[in-house]
């Protein structure tokens, strides 16, 4: 009679460990980052402002009856008004402005990568975070309206407040800052991905765990591919087009939550079933 075999088998689960393991990663690569960001920010700080600070002296120069550029006009053997209906002409005006709104863009870049470098000071005060995302909801429908593709006053927004919740210990302007970006690229998302038996929605929900509140934000867009999960918070990666965004938004955010307030951000995505992002901050 043949024998026999007994096979035994172990399944633990690591997810918990994978994760754990990837936001570690991610926050010694954005340290790492942090520091080249800022050197780099600082050297285009200078010519960036020389670029801007002419375009504006340009452009007032250009600019008829102002008495000192009508005495230069007439020293040159004509008048402003000549001057000025040519520059019209040739869309000169319109070239500045382009070169004024470019160097404004490039200061904003500036300023974020110089975000990752920066250690806040400001003291921390009690924020009830339901109230923060009320107030960044206001913020969102006044500044997000008829934005290229999208209209934020016709996402639904769904909030439950669970029993129970402490107040977090943060900057408010700065967590309204984060929600801010997290609506915008939620919003975007959802356009662009249109469907019509599937009206745009978000669902936040405000629970607390353990020693730190939290807020887990869910939208019914496209989702992510796994790939392009993992480095959603990597310094200028981004899948929009190349006019549309930086790429520096959620890693902005990601440094705020993270190592100014002290707190946990991360974001769970199934492409074809929509992207939540979590973010926790400890309480008062």
């Amino acid at each position: 009679m043949a024998e026999k075999m007994a096979i035994m088998t172990f399944v633990r689960d690591v997810t918990e460990q994978t994760r754990t393991r990837e936001l570690l990663l991610q926050s010694e690569k954005m340290m790492s980052v942090g520091g080249l960001a800022a050197g780099m920010a600082h050297e285009i700080n200078n010519p960036l402002a020389g670029m801007v600070q002419n375009a504006q002296v340009a452009a007032n120069r250009m600019t008829p009856g102002l008495p000192a550029n009508d005495k230069a006009a007439r020293e040159a053997g004509t008048d402003m008004e000549t001057i000025f209906a040519y520059i019209q002409k040739r869309g000169i005006p319109g070239l500045v402005d382009n070169i004024l709104t470019a160097g404004k863009t490039a200061a904003e870049i500036v300023d974020n990568m110089l975000s990752f470098a920066r250690k806040t000071v400001q003291e921390k005060q009690p924020c009830d975070l339901a109230a923060v995302v009320d107030k960044t909801l206001s913020l969102a429908n006044n500044d997000f309206v008829l934005k290229d593709q999208y209209d934020f006053k016709h996402i639904r927004i769904h909030k439950r407040v669970e029993p129970g919740i402490k107040n977090a210990r943060c900057e408010e302007s700065k967590i309204q800052q984060v929600l801010l970006n997290l609506f915008k690229n939620a919003a975007q998302a959802m356009g662009e991905n249109r469907d019509p038996g599937r009206p745009p929605e978000i669902v936040i929900r405000i629970f607390q765990h353990g020693p730190m509140s939290c807020l887990a934000m869910k939208d019914n867009g496209p989702g992510m591919e796994e790939e392009v999960r993992k480095r959603v918070f990597e310094p200028f990666f981004t899948t929009k087009a190349t006019k549309s965004g930086t790429g520096l938004g959620l890693s902005v955010s990601y440094f705020i939550i993270t190592e100014d307030h002290g707190g946990k951000m991360e974001v769970r995505s199934v492409l074809g079933q929509g992207t939540e992002f979590i973010i926790c901050l400890p309480c008062e």
